[in-house]
């Protein structure tokens, strides 16, 4: 959902889990099935490398540029997650986006 162009170069939250991290670039596999490319400076802290991790950012072209990272466990329902992500952004889009602020 991220790689829409509606996201580009809007700061979102990216919930996934690793998939692969080279020390500068990490992949998430969202609740929805989609990999993307998140770039972050150096390596993750030991604390943040867990199976899941919410990243802040702005979308860019290719990839998420990371500003925070947060460790969200080695077990975490990322199909449930994408189901409460799926209505924000439809049955409820009136109430999760708005002009100035945008759930992803």
């Amino acid at each position: 959902m991220v790689k829409e162009p509606r996201y580009a170069n809007l700061i979102v939250s990216v919930v996934g889990k690793c998939v692969s991290n080279d020390g500068t670039n990490v992949m998430l596999e969202t609740g929805d099935g989609t990999q993307v490319r998140i770039q972050h400076e150096g390596a993750l802290e030991p604390g943040q490398q867990t199976a899941f991790v919410e990243i802040v950012g702005c979308v860019t072209e290719d990839f998420v540029q990371c500003f925070v990272c947060r460790p969200m466990g080695d077990e975490f329902d990322l199909e449930t997650y994408n189901e409460m992500i799926t209505l924000q952004n439809t049955k409820y889009q009136n109430i999760m986006m708005q002009d100035d602020y945008i759930v992803a």
